[in-house]
């Protein structure tokens, strides 16, 4: 057995797990005997030193043998050999254990009642990455997996029981393909095409019409522009373009901003009259029945007159200055 442990470097650790006491400053750890106490240190590039914890066993000192020891990095944790003896020679050891210490928790565990000279076997490491018959790699108990195949990667999510599940992109985090934030790219395309269909395909009453449009889907807002022509009756063609509001991040280049169409109606087949009439049509129509009321009107003045003609109810002088249209 080894004497007193005072001073020994675990190089290479991963950094990760030391959640507690600046951890993320220290480059090494170190443990010290003091009587019946262990303590964990934790060193930075410089050599100075800061105690994260410390165990206290049941007896007057406690031995550490770190070269039996080890490091299990998937969960974070330092197993260390700990021996207790009733005096400092070492003479009457009373109990014999494995120690374990949390990184990420900052805390120690007696583990007890384990064989002699064995450690624990590290089965996280094997559960960290994996490669199954298939080739698939899994990482982690509740997997995300990757698989090469034709060409291409697959990646996908499954649970325990292997059952595939979704994957969610969370708390603040963008999901981005090139540089494009995908879940905005979405609600765009759907901005920029809401836009354009408040544009004119066809003109009416003129040969050239020109609109503005505006449109929105999931927050993000586009505008857009056109134009529509009518070459002749059965020919008309009409062009837009729409943009995305700027100042949007992870938008992606110009054209991803941007969205175009043009397009044209050529009536097919005999041309018929439509049920609904033109405003010029409509002023033609209401000056026809104007004078056919004018019209109506004299008819029925003359209508009068021959009535009371023909009832001679008329004298002679008026007959005489009456003359017909």
């Amino acid at each position: 057995m080894k004497q007193l442990l005072s001073t020994f470097y675990l190089l290479s650790l991963f950094l990760t797990f030391f959640k507690v006491a600046n951890a993320d400053e220290y480059k090494y750890i170190e443990g010290r005997e003091v009587n019946n106490s262990f303590q964990i240190f934790g060193l930075n590039a410089s050599g100075s030193a800061t105690l994260l914890n410390s165990f206290t066993g049941s007896d007057n000192f406690i031995t550490g043998d770190w070269e039996i020891g080890h490091i299990d990095e998937y969960e974070g944790k330092l197993y260390i050999a700990v021996e207790e003896f009733t005096d400092a020679e070492n003479n009457t050891k009373t109990a014999n254990y494995l120690l374990e210490y949390d990184f990420i928790n900052n805390t120690f565990s007696k583990r007890e009642n384990l064989p002699n000279k064995v450690l624990l076997y590290p089965k996280g490491v094997s559960q960290m990455i994996s490669e199954k018959a298939d080739g698939s790699i899994h990482i982690g108990e509740n997997s995300a997996v990757f698989k090469e195949e034709d060409g291409r990667e697959k990646f996908w999510a499954q649970d325990a029981n292997g059952k595939s599940i979704p994957i969610d992109i969370t708390n603040g985090s963008k999901l981005l393909i090139n540089g494009r934030d995908v879940e905005q790219s979405i609600n765009n395309v759907g901005a920029l095409s809401a836009a354009l269909t408040g544009l004119p395909t066809v003109p009416e009453d003129t040969t050239l019409a020109c609109g503005l449009g505006t449109g929105t889907h999931g927050g993000d807002f586009a505008i857009s522009g056109g134009c529509a022509s009518k070459v002749n009756d059965k020919l008309s063609i009409n062009y837009a373009a729409s943009m995305t509001m700027p100042g949007q991040d992870y938008a992606g280049d110009f054209e991803d901003q941007f969205s175009a169409r043009a397009g044209f109606i050529w009536k097919l087949g005999k041309a018929t009259k439509p049920a609904q009439i033109s405003m010029n049509e409509k002023k033609v129509f209401e000056t026809k029945i104007k004078t056919l009321e004018d019209k109506n009107n004299q008819l029925l003045a003359r209508l009068e007159r021959l009535e009371k003609f023909a009832l001679r109810d008329l004298n002679s002088k008026d007959l005489a200055v009456y003359k017909l249209q």
